[in-house]
């Protein structure tokens, strides 16, 4: 390699000027306003979207740099976080149970000024109390939402067809693996079984840690699950304990497959199994309400189990305000849910934005409707270590349904704990 003479000192020298030089105007034309760290759950190709569809355009126009961390594991982050003194200004959970109880410590700041509840569906967007003789506020920003007591099938598949295919363990596409969130699909089966079986006000209660596990009717939904998806029995529960959730949807693809019906979130309909190969945007997949193939459902209701991701903030800092104010405008609401296949709870965003797609117009229409009853996810509205306890208990069920009564009472006693913030209402409808 031959060395530069003086004169290619030279120009490496201005280079690196040059260089310095727009790196600075750089630094000073994003984070000229300070900066805001920001934790959520979205890694991979999901940050990807989150950084080209909020963050940058955001920083482009408030010239505040975001610190983002993407985590699978960002309860747990934030727990050690929080412990350590050092969160961060702005978290993103689906956990609002999770979020209570770091708003009865003081942890959050409330966001009274910054949004109206009464822009939102209920029940994403509701006040709680903070700690002691602090009344109640809003503490956290629903940013997307997702339906859920839904049952996913072919297109084509008749009612007849899946009734027969419901009675099937076989025909369920089941998978419980989510890394350190493992068994939530087992979860969300139990809690949506309970509520078309017992309706909301005892939803209700139990999501609110007013009801024992041991009650009857609570049993009878993990007995019902474990009957459908055939508990105890190898050929159905090793494959459901050793997969990824977001990919047993696959082995129902085009038909003839084993597995033909799936019990998910509305955001597996853009999943590689049921999207449409020559247009992502629209769905391979159908649905119905779950109550239509969950035996002892009382068909005289209509109640959705949803689920959302919360925006909170740690640090009340000017950064932080606006990105909160920033995430609350429903044109970033209706882009970011569109780029997640989900939906937004701010009332301001228009089914029509959904698009064409029936599939997707339809679950807009049915987390949108005055009339519908919503309930949150209950383990999601849980305290973080009742959902932790139950997201277990439903794997040890799964594998050995003997223990459902050893189960339940360990889960009851973690319910009798004093020291857990419970939400008093997690179903709603029309908005606030």
């Amino acid at each position: 390699m031959r060395r530069p003479d003086v004169r290619g000192y030279g120009v490496i020298g201005l280079c690196l000027v040059v260089v310095a030089v727009v790196g600075v105007v750089v630094v000073r034309a994003v984070g000229g306003n300070g900066s805001v760290t920001l934790l959520a759950n979205w890694s991979g190709g999901d940050e990807t979207l989150f950084r080209q569809q909020v963050i940058q355009p955001f920083e482009a126009e408030e010239h505040i740099h975001v610190l983002y961390q993407g985590s699978s594991a960002e309860s747990q982050v934030l727990d050690a976080d929080a412990e350590a003194g050092a969160p961060p200004d702005i978290a993103v959970l689906p956990g609002p149970g999770e979020l209570a109880d770091y708003a009865s410590k003081g942890q959050l700041a409330p966001l009274d000024s910054l949004i109206d509840g009464k822009d939102f569906n209920a029940p994403w967007a509701r006040k709680v109390d903070g700690p002691p003789g602090q009344g109640a506020h809003y503490y956290w920003l629903p940013i997307k939402t997702d339906l859920k007591s839904a049952v996913w099938y072919p297109k084509g598949m008749t009612a007849g067809q899946r009734t027969a295919a419901a009675a099937a363990p076989g025909s369920w596409c089941l998978g419980m693996v989510s890394g350190a969130t493992s068994g939530w699909p087992a979860t969300d089966w139990i809690e949506d079984i309970l509520l078309q079986q017992a309706g909301p006000a005892v939803y209700q209660q139990w999501a609110g840690g007013r009801l024992r596990w041991t009650d009857a009717r609570v049993a009878r939904a993990w007995r019902t699950w474990g009957d459908m998806v055939g508990a105890g029995q190898a050929a159905y529960v090793r494959p459901a304990v050793t997969r990824p959730y977001d990919v047993v949807s696959r082995t129902a693809a085009g038909g003839g497959a084993a597995c033909t019906l799936e019990h998910q979130s509305s955001f597996i309909r853009a999943d590689a199994g049921w999207a449409n190969s020559a247009d992502p945007k629209r769905s391979d997949a159908d649905f119905v309400h779950s109550a239509d193939l969950i035996p002892g459902s009382d068909s005289a209701q209509d109640a959705w189990e949803v689920s959302g991701d919360l925006a909170a903030m740690l640090h009340d800092t000017p950064q932080a305000r606006k990105l909160i104010s920033y995430l609350a405008r429903p044109e970033v609401q209706q882009k970011w849910s569109l780029s997640q296949s989900a939906f937004s709870a701010d009332r301001a965003v228009r089914t029509s934005a959904y698009g064409a797609d029936p599939v997707s117009l339809a679950a807009a229409r049915t987390l949108d409707s005055p009339g519908t009853v919503r309930c949150y996810d209950a383990s999601d509205a849980m305290p973080a270590v009742m959902r932790d306890a139950f997201e277990l208990a439903a794997l040890r069920y799964l594998a050995e349904p003997a223990s459902l009564e050893h189960q339940l009472t360990i889960l009851d006693g973690v319910r009798k704990r004093r020291t857990m913030v419970w939400l008093p209402k997690v179903c709603g409808s029309g908005t606030g």
